[in-house]
């Protein structure tokens, strides 16, 4: 078995990107503290893509590691931030269910997806539509949260309105990123649906 990959440079990153996240949640009182964690373990996420294949140390385990990291993270913050925010977290770990089993071939738009889903997507979501979906998915639970701890207003003197802006862009391209996660949950449920064995009498 490929026990090696546990150690993979990439992987090592994984696992510190889960160490600084579950420091951020212990902190999660004290705005200043949190902010510098949480944004450090998301800003690692950067890296571990990059070095995976500048190492030739890429692995399924690696992808699949990346995601699970990224899903713990924000559904923790979601979920402590908002009561509902249970219901986004688990949109998230849908589309992972959903999305996992194609591998990184999930990423290619295919020619009869929606228009719209096809433009996010594009060039591997490397598009004004695909950052800024990509971007927010990521980003704005920590907005939300700079905003709720009055971390934005107390720390950085943010004014008000730049906040709102922020939470108005950023609400925007989560909605892009939440139409793309329900078009490959309907998609999935479909495959499923067409894979059941038909009774017949």
């Amino acid at each position: 078995m490929g026990f090696e990959i546990l150690i993979y440079v990439p992987n090592l990153i994984g696992y510190l990107r889960i160490v600084l996240a579950v420091l951020a949640f212990m902190l999660f009182s004290h705005p200043s503290w949190f902010v510098i964690l949480y944004t450090a373990s998301i800003a690692l996420d950067g890296f571990d893509g990059y070095i995976a294949r500048k190492l030739c140390q890429t692995s399924v385990f690696g992808a699949w590691l990346d995601v699970v990291v990224d899903l713990f993270s924000r559904g923790y913050l979601w979920c402590a931030l908002f009561r509902s925010g249970y219901i986004v977290a688990f949109l998230e770990w849908l589309t992972f269910v959903s999305t996992h089993s194609k591998g990184e071939d999930w990423k290619r738009p295919e020619s009869n997806f929606p228009l719209l889903v096809k433009k996010v997507m594009e060039k591997g979501f490397k598009t004004p539509l695909g950052i800024i979906a990509v971007g927010s998915i990521h980003v704005l639970p920590l907005w939300l949260y700079g905003y709720e701890s009055r971390f934005f207003t107390d720390s950085l003197a943010f004014p008000l309105w730049s906040q709102f802006m922020g939470i108005a862009i950023l609400t925007f391209g989560r909605t892009l990123g939440a139409a793309v996660e329900m078009f490959y949950i309907k998609e999935y449920v479909l495959h499923l649906l067409d894979s059941e064995p038909v009774a017949t009498k």
